[in-house]
Order: structure tokens, then sequence, then C-alpha cells
């Protein structure tokens, strides 16, 4: 599926993007909201459009010599800037400091556009600062992040933040049919968690077969709370090697996570938002042996399993932990 080469293209976000159309935005800004959602490509095609040279509607003609530059990635005064490895690092941002000084080779506005702003370390971050609050008049600096809140408080202070909203999955569904290059459009929009980034990058076989295998543990688990169960699942050749490597362990407790979500809409009486409406009568089945209470206690412990292994916890050892911790509740 092909990225759009027009904001007027761009899926979801529509009252954001008039807003950010008009041009009327600070110099030093914040994209923030949940990965593949469009936030760069946004920044790249409102810098584009800010360049063009017929530009039409308050968007890019893109045939112009400026437009065909700025949407093959290779236009002077659109300046992406990504993390090398895990970091942003300080050597990076000195040299946008300097660069951002020079006035617009052909363009009418210079564009700095920070991929995963959160990446900055401190150091870089610091050395920002008096960019930010103080640039040219002929720059403009978006930051994009998905983690917003680990932004420094001196960098947020110096920036105006708009927050792009995860789409709906009649939007994502809509977009995947039109383009007609992707499977099963609607389920795959269930999965998608308003992310039409995720949706097309989604291996939907092994997402059905994750989910199915999480779905079997828990009922076990909702039905008996017997450790010994989940514990021989995790030393089976199915589950053990996933568990062993840190972003499957990750997929697997988002997996469970949505399973749990669905529990809690079923217990509220609001099927229509269930993800897993294909597994329905499982989950059904499910609703009769928890509550809205060891749903959300349980809940409790997943997110902290995935903060975990997040932030490198073995996680073998924090997938077993979370179930140990929901029984030590069970019967404290």
């Amino acid at each position: 599926m092909s990225a759009p080469t027009r904001l007027g293209e761009v899926v979801g976000n529509e009252r954001l993007l008039g807003l950010l159309r008009t041009g009327r935005t600070p110099p030093s800004t914040i994209f923030s909201g949940p990965d593949g959602v469009g936030k760069k490509t946004v920044a790249l095609l409102l810098a584009a459009a800010a360049n063009c040279r017929n530009p039409v509607d308050r968007d890019l003609c893109g045939r112009c010599p400026s437009c065909i530059k700025a949407l093959s990635g290779n236009h002077p005064d659109i300046v992406l800037i990504q993390r090398e490895k895990n970091t942003i690092e300080i050597g990076t941002i000195r040299k946008l400091n300097q660069e951002i000084q020079y006035r617009p080779f052909e363009g009418k506005t210079r564009y700095f556009i920070i991929d995963e702003a959160d990446r900055m370390g401190p150091e870089a971050a610091n050395a920002h600062l008096k960019t930010l609050e103080e640039p040219p008049d002929f720059c403009r600096i978006i930051l994009v992040t998905a983690y917003p809140q680990l932004l420094l408080s001196t960098i947020r202070s110096r920036c105006q933040t708009f927050a792009f909203q995860p789409l709906s999955r009649q939007e994502i569904q809509s977009c995947l049919e039109s383009d007609g290059s992707m499977d099963r459009a609607e389920i795959r929009s269930r999965f998608a968690q308003g992310s039409i980034g995720r949706a097309i990058a989604l291996d939907l076989d092994q997402t059905l077969e994750e989910r199915d295998l999480m779905l079997k543990i828990l009922s076990g688990w909702f039905a008996h709370r017997r450790f010994q169960t989940v514990f021989e699942a995790a030393e089976s050749n199915e589950l053990r090697p996933k568990i062993k490597k840190r972003d499957e362990t990750v997929r697997l407790l988002e997996q469970i996570q949505l399973i749990c979500y669905d529990l809690y809409y079923l217990h509220v009486d609001t099927p229509d938002r269930v993800v897993n409406h294909d597994r329905i009568r499982e989950l059904q089945k499910l609703t009769a042996v928890t509550s809205v209470e060891s749903i959300r206690d349980f809940q409790k412990h997943v997110s902290r399993a995935k903060r975990d292994v997040e932030r490198y916890v073995n996680p073998l050892m924090a997938f077993e932990a979370l179930w140990l911790e929901d029984l030590q509740e069970e019967f404290s």
C-alpha cells in the first residue's frame, strides 16, 4: 500500500489536518500520537506543501520541481532527522543547530523534522533548547513522537503539541479496501488498534495463531487458576521459543490485553467494540468465570509485565511472573 502523496489523501484526524493546513502554526511544534497514524507523513507533506510552487487548496500540487524533490526525499529545505541505533546523538543536534541558521536554498521555508524525538538523550535535548525557543523566522521545527511524556519538560514547554488520534476501525477498513492490495481488511482493522501502519504491516496468520494460543491459556487460567498449567504451556515447543524473545513476548502480552479488553466490553454490554469477534462464543463463556474487577486486576499485571519486558527484564521471567502475581492477589 503506497503512502499518501498529498495532505488530502491522509486518512483520519480531519479537524487537526484542517488546522495544520492553514499554516498558522508556531515555529516549534510536537506531533504526538500512536505509532502508525501518520504523524511523520503529515509533517513531511506539510513541509512539501509549504514549499510547493503551485499549491492547490492549501495542498501540494505534487507535480512541480519542488514537490517532486520533496516526495522523493531530496528537497534541500526539508531535513528529516532520524535516530542512529537507539538514540539521537548530541552531535546530530549540534549539526542541526548550525544548519538551521542558513536561509532556504530554493524554497520558502526550511523544515527540520525530528522523528522519534523522544530518543534524544538529555544532552542532545538540552543542546536543542535555545534553537526550539528562538528558531529563525524562515524555519519550522517539528518533533514527532509516540511518547511525548518522555520528552524533557523544557522541550515540551517550548513547543505547541498537536495530538493525532487513533483512526477508527471504519476509517482503516475503508482505506484498506479502497487500496485493494490488503486481504481481510475487516479483521485487520480490528487488530490495528487505531493504526493504519499496524494494519498494513500485520502478519495476520501469525496474529490469529498467537491470539488463539493466548485465548486457550487464559481460558484455562480463569477457569482453574493453576500456575502449573501456565508453566507447562510456557515450556512447550509452541510457546517457549516466543517468550525467550523480547519483541515476541511484548506481542503476546498485547494479545492478552486485547482479549481482556474484549471481556470487559462484553461485561459492560458493548459487544460492538470487541476485537476478536470471530471468537465471540469463547469470550462469552469466559465472562461466566470472570468479573469486571478480576479483568481490571489482571490487566494491571499484564501491563506491568509488558513494561518490564520493554525495560529489559528477562521476557520469560516477566511472562511467568504476571500469572504468579495474579494468583497471589486472588488468594491474598
